[in-house]
Parts: C-alpha cells; sequence; structure tokens
C-alpha cells in the first residue's frame, strides 16, 4: 500500500492539463503556477458495498477542473485499479471538492489537478454506499 501511495503523489503532481474542452474555456495546469491548489474541503468517498464485504482496495487518480470560484466543475477518471470498483464513488468525491481560488497575474484562473483516492484496510470505516444512499 505504500508503494501505491507513493506512485499516486508523484501523479498528482504531473502535467494533468485536460485539453480539449471547449465548453471549459482556458485552464491553466496547476504546475504553471507554481502552486499546489489548497483543498478547503475533500469530498469523502464512500466504500462500495461489494468491494467493502470482499475487502477489496484500490485506488483511483481523478482529473478535474477547479473554476475561478475553486469549485471542481468537471472530473474524470484518469486511472483506476482495479478498474471499475471505485471509479464512480471517487468521481462523486471529487466533485465535492473545494479549493481556495486560484489567480494567474492579478485574475482568476480555472486550473487543471489530480486528486488522488486510496482505498484500502485503513479506509473500511468509511461509510459504505449502500447504507449511505437512500433508494
Amino acid at each position: 500500500m505504500k508503494k501505491i501511495f507513493k506512485i499516486l503523489a508523484l501523479l498528482s503532481l504531473a502535467l494533468t492539463l485536460l485539453a480539449g474542452d471547449s465548453e471549459v474555456g482556458e485552464v491553466l495546469d496547476f504546475t504553471q503556477l507554481g502552486i499546489i491548489p489548497e483543498m478547503i474541503d475533500a469530498g469523502v468517498p464512500c466504500y462500495p458495498d461489494s468491494a467493502y464485504k470482499e475487502r477489496v482496495s484500490g485506488a483511483v487518480l481523478v482529473d478535474v477542473i477547479i473554476d475561478e470560484d475553486g469549485k471542481v466543475i468537471s472530473a474524470e477518471v484518469a486511472e483506476a485499479q482495479p478498474e471499475g470498483v471505485f471509479d464512480e464513488v471517487a468521481l462523486e468525491a471529487a466533485l465535492e471538492c473545494t479549493f481556495k481560488p486560484m489567480t494567474f497575474e492579478g485574475r482568476a484562473v480555472k486550473v487543471s489537478y489530480r486528486i488522488p483516492f486510496v482505498f484500502g484496510r485503513d479506509q473500511y470505516h468509511l461509510r459504505r454506499c449502500s447504507r449511505a444512499k437512500k433508494r
């Protein structure tokens, strides 16, 4: 698990510019600003019931776009291990995150960033999805 965390930490510092989304407008990569976005509120994912029961561990890297107000306006799974197990809950949690607004040359800007979510033995305390969602 330590190896996965180290890999996630390195990847979160990697270039994560999300290109090609014309509706989003100009988006700067956080590395262009020279500082890491400061998370104010972290989205906390629930643990999928089936993964909880089987004690499945994994990780998801989510590429996000943070708007000028610090809200996550776009989220996309960049990598997931195992695929398809934690993707949905990681995306939901990423969209709940808020950040301190970023500025560049005196103006508020949209930035891209990568958020790692790790699901492992020490996260079994997370709320379980089947109990968290009312159907």
